[in-house]
């Protein structure tokens, strides 16, 4: 029987993966290649808070996103754990044995404020003083940016807001949503700003209104405007993600598309007429155009 070769583990929830889990990755990325060791990091779904609260939790990103940008940052090994009601009571020294130890683990990198175990009662001091240890834990402080600690909870607070140029600074991207192009009512093309109709299972999306974006339609980058909203103008209900893309006239029904969001413009309004809607999507139009001519929107 051969042995297991040893392994660098990084856990967490990476929910976001924004730039305090990108620092965290690179952080056991060193340590791995430091002790010449694979870097496998391990992950949850659903999130366990979902299991523990026993309520859905909106994620910055959905599951499987944040499984492909995780595939992104040149790790070796991606490791998903099914949370379940059983390991949310398991007693932390029983998780490490049953999910950390059989990965024989030289090294385990994790955050500062990192809790497992029933009711969060492991911490680094358990990891540590774990019976017949024979990894090296290592911690660090997620980073701050102005002062402000990086959290999934606080992007989704700026993003609730409205707040895209901040949420992106600390994301280290653009924030973005993926989706299927549908078939709309043709409104916008009536009026002179045909519009693609996103479906998406984003559960969490920013706040209403009507944003300066990015979208890639088949590999392809275009300019345009997109707007979270109602319509109240013409007196509906349902949600709509609509995006107007600058210099486009396809037909694309079915199509994925991603929508990278750059800048809030405004509130959606409700227009007592049709043609002040139409100046005002032409000035939103314009305010985005100007901006894209910055040198600083990628």
């Amino acid at each position: 029987m051969t042995m297991q070769n040893s392994s660098t583990l990084l856990i967490g929830n990476f929910d976001g993966v924004h730039l305090g889990h990108q620092s965290l990755i690179n952080f056991a990325k060193k340590i791995a290649s430091s002790s010449n060791t694979e870097l496998s990091l391990v992950t949850f779904c659903p999130h366990p808070r979902e299991i523990i609260l026993k309520k859905s939790i909106d994620l910055i990103i959905p599951y499987s996103e944040k499984i492909e940008i995780l595939k992104t940052c040149f790790i070796d090994n991606v490791v998903e754990i099914k949370f379940t009601d059983e390991i949310s009571k398991m007693n932390p020294d029983d998780f490490i044995k049953t999910y950390l130890e059989k990965s024989n683990p030289l090294n385990i990198v994790v955050g500062k404020n990192f809790r497992f175990g029933s009711k969060a009662s492991g911490d680094l001091d358990t990891l540590r003083n774990y019976k017949n240890s024979k990894f090296n834990v290592h911690a660090i402080d997620i980073e701050e940016i102005s002062g402000k600690r990086i959290s999934s909870t606080f992007i989704k607070n700026l993003l609730s807001e409205g707040k895209i140029k901040d949420a992106n600074s600390f994301l280290g991207r653009n924030y973005y949503i993926k989706g299927e192009v549908v078939e709309g009512e043709k409104r916008g093309r009536e009026i002179g700003f045909p519009t693609t109709n996103l479906k998406t299972n984003w559960n969490f999306l920013p706040k209403e209104g009507v944003y300066v974006t990015h979208i890639y339609v088949k590999g392809v980058k275009y300019e345009g405007i997109t707007n979270i909203g109602y319509r109240p103008t013409f007196g509906k209900k349902d949600l709509l993600i609509e995006s107007h893309l600058f210099d486009f006239d396809e037909f694309i029904y079915g199509a994925n598309i991603k929508i990278e969001f750059i800048e809030r413009i405004r509130s959606e309004k409700k227009f007592d007429r049709v043609e002040e809607l139409i100046e005002n999507i032409k000035k939103d139009v314009e305010f985005a155009k100007k901006l894209f001519t910055k040198d600083e929107i990628i």
